[in-house]
């Protein structure tokens, strides 16, 4: 049987570990990149179904002005409770899910497509994708960048950590592990090369 198209890398690592880095990289390479963070963004934004359910679940007081959820609110309250967190993703995941496989049908004749997916071993979706990439950053590194992009206190970054799986967990079950602990140049020597074998072998070993 003929190999199917497109062939489908899920990216994946912890929070800030640099899976965005990453992602742009194989955009310049022409690797068509989805971001799942960026799907559960429009769903929350428009006025889908998904978005009612979230405010069914946490209320009015987690929306801005135009009725959209406003994330930053809704994180405070998912990030310090298991159970929350829990309610948001059981009403998010199934929808992103189906909107991530059209994007990828509709791209049937591409070679590669890449998936940023943060809890894409979480949520038991490994059989989604062809093979996995895990980005690794020093843990060190990982608290920095997160300390500093979303202006987060230390007890709000290790518990948005504790929601996720180790680094060493994801890169244990992942086909592929890319350190992003250095510079860009050194992460996208690794890229670049991972997409060299990629794409010089049809069989995609």
């Amino acid at each position: 049987m003929a190999q199917r198209k497109p062939y489908v890398i899920g990216v994946t690592g912890t929070i800030a570990s640099g899976k965005s880095a990453v992602g742009k990289i194989l955009a310049q390479q022409g690797v068509p990149v989805f971001d799942t963070d960026a799907i559960v963004h429009e769903l929350l934004s428009l006025p889908t179904a998904t978005r009612k359910a979230v405010i069914d679940r946490f209320g009015t007081d987690i929306t801005d002005e135009q009725g959209a959820v406003n994330r930053p609110r809704l994180g405070k309250i998912v990030f310090a409770d298991d159970a929350a967190r829990h309610d948001l993703e059981a009403i998010t995941h199934p929808a992103v899910i189906l909107e991530t496989r059209r994007k990828i049908h509709a791209l049937e004749n591409s070679p590669l497509v890449a998936v940023l997916a943060p809890l894409l071993f979480e949520v038991g979706l490994k059989n989604e994708y062809d093979e996995t990439w895990s980005i690794y950053s020093a843990t060190d590194v990982v608290k920095r960048r997160l300390q500093s992009r979303d202006k987060l206190s230390t007890a709000e970054v290790d518990a948005r950590l504790k929601a996720q799986w180790s680094q060493e967990k994801k890169a244990a079950l992942a086909d592929v592990v890319i350190d992003n602990s250095g510079s860009l140049e050194e992460t996208e020597k690794q890229v670049l090369s991972r997409l060299d074998k990629l794409r010089s072998n049809p069989a995609h070993a």
